[in-house]
């Protein structure tokens, strides 16, 4: 079974809830050290992130090109099947 979509409301086929979270995986792009395996801070060069920093890119993260993402109902506990672009 596949969500439910009506009128851009995600509703889960199971229990009828919308409560639909949507589980993706997008496209992080790193920066490594060849060499020393380190991340490379795109912005400074440097070999260090911080935290922050991190964050930002996860948030960043693309979500154009490969990817595959499928939908789960916090209620009932419904998942859909694996979708993929």
């Amino acid at each position: 079974m596949n969500v439910i979509r009506e009128n851009d409301i995600y509703i889960c086929p199971n229990c009828g809830s919308r409560k639909i979270t949507e589980i993706s995986q997008n496209v992080l792009i790193k920066y490594t050290n060849a060499n020393t395996g380190k991340l490379i801070n795109p912005f400074t060069g440097k070999g260090y992130m911080s935290n922050r920093d991190k964050a930002d890119e996860y948030d960043r993260a693309s979500t154009d090109g490969v990817g595959c993402w499928y939908y789960e109902c916090r209620r009932c506990g419904w998942k859909s099947s694996m979708l993929v672009e």
